[in-house]
């Protein structure tokens, strides 16, 4: 059960917030202010809820005390609406996120059960080991990560979807001696290409008729690391831009001529060969050298399947607790079933596999029939596993979107804007159909 550190100075919202963490599962620690925090003994917390604006000492001067005193935990502020500009600040300050006030109490145990699941996997002290896996590919991947992780080295990680780019990313800035400061994500599939500038820059107030100001996410990451997911899908007019900020490591935010210097580390991410969207005009030659100073590659789980029965045991420990079932393992007919499938959703797909067959167990070890492995590429489906009418049609209408996203895609040659605008549906949701089943 994790543990979690609770500071709020309303007693009333305190006492709701526990009310709900408990009932999520979590063991709920709480004060009213930083300085009963500090006066404790006992401060080993899986992870932290802060208010910002505390009595006296505020959110941001409690995580500082903290880690003054070496006590390293995640820490979600929450703040009031139009304290932004200052949660930004407690980013910067070491803060994991940050939720803005008011919100459903669900919103806070989903960013919780996330970060914990983040964290567990990138914290200091678990370090390489927290990589899943003995194969020659993996082993070199972790060396080369832990080698250029003290640098300011720009990193290419090279991947599938579902290889793990992002944990990669997040350990080797958790390796360096930017660890205090902010790790933030630009997910270049997920911003419309007309916000692609204001989320990456910032925009200044005033720019047109009713625009507040925002600072961008470069800002944001100053001192730490960005990471750029899926480099290969960012706009190209946008690329001439981030090759200015990669060289002069200045932003300019939109409508403002003043610069704004930026220390920071830069991590990209793509599942596409960038030399040849070079070739394709799709990337500018003079940005992927500077993007691909150090490229890792992270092998497929397919060319990894020595590691399978090592992540089963993982996912395993990690569902049973999380669901509160208590599956031990797997029988072996089950895990021949897995070494046999070839994964084209990589560890992101076996750990979904895993989470069903934990929920469909009816013991303490997964059995054949608790697998469930979707082929698309079979007319079968899920085989000859017995499920009702339900699974039936959720398995069916799984089956029919990966057929529509797979043809829209290949009729707009693997651009994904333009399968979007093909599908009639959000860039985001094509992005987030694609991550669930696996989709490159």
């Amino acid at each position: 059960m994790n543990r979690i550190l609770l500071v709020e100075d309303i007693n009333n919202f305190r006492d709701m917030l526990k009310r709900h963490l408990e009932k999520a599962g979590f063991k709920v620690v709480d004060f009213p202010d930083a300085e009963s925090v500090l006066k404790q003994e006992d401060l080993s917390f899986d992870a932290g809820v802060f208010d910002l604006k505390l009595r006296r000492l505020d959110g941001i001067g409690l995580i500082k005390k903290l880690r003054e005193r070496g006590i390293y935990f995640p820490v979600i502020i929450i703040t009031a609406y139009g304290d932004v500009e200052t949660a930004v600040k407690a980013i910067r300050s070491g803060a994991y996120d940050f939720i803005q006030k008011p919100f459903d109490p669900e919103v806070l145990i989903n960013r919780l059960t996330r970060m914990l699941h983040e964290w567990k996997g990138v914290s200091e002290e678990i370090g390489l080991d927290s990589i899943i896996g003995d194969s020659s590919g993996v082993r070199r991947a972790k060396e080369l990560a832990g080698n250029v992780a003290m640098s300011d080295t720009n990193v290419l990680l090279i991947g599938e979807s579902g290889t793990g780019k992002e944990l990669f990313a997040r350990l080797i800035h958790v390796l360096s001696n930017r660890r205090s400061k902010p790790f933030v994500v630009v997910n270049s599939t997920a911003i419309p290409e007309t916000l692609f500038e204001s989320e990456l820059f910032g925009i200044e107030k005033g720019t047109a008729t009713g625009v507040e100001g925002r600072i961008g996410k470069l800002e944001i990451a100053n001192g730490g690391t960005v990471f750029f997911d899926e480099i290969g899908d960012m706009p190209v007019d946008v690329q001439s831009k981030l090759l200015r900020v990669i060289e002069d490591r200045t932003v300019f935010r939109v409508g403002s001529r003043k610069g704004i210097k930026l220390d920071i580390r830069f991590i990209f991410a793509t599942n596409r060969d960038l030399r040849k969207e070079v070739e394709k005009g799709n990337f500018r030659e003079d940005l992927f050298y500077r993007v691909a100073v150090f490229p890792i590659e992270l092998p497929p789980l397919r060319e990894r399947k020595e590691d399978i029965p090592l992540l089963v045991e993982y996912f395993i420990d990690l569902y049973s607790h999380r669901i509160k079932k208590p599956v031990k393992g797997i029988e072996e007919k089950a895990m021949d079933l897995l070494l046999e499938y070839n994964w084209p959703g990589n560890v992101r797909e076996l750990e979904n596999v895993i989470e069903r067959a934990i929920i469909l167990c009816k013991g303490k070890m997964i059995t054949p029939e608790d697998i469930m492995i979707y082929t698309p590429e079979k007319e079968e489906g899920y085989g000859d596993l017995p499920m009702n009418l339900k699974e039936a049609g959720e398995i069916a209408l799984k089956k029919a979107e990966v057929s529509v996203i797979k043809r829209a895609l290949r009729e707009s040659n693997g651009n994904k804007k333009k399968a979007a605008k093909l599908l009639g549906i959000s860039y985001k949701t094509l992005y987030n159909k694609m991550k669930q089943y696996g989709i490159d």
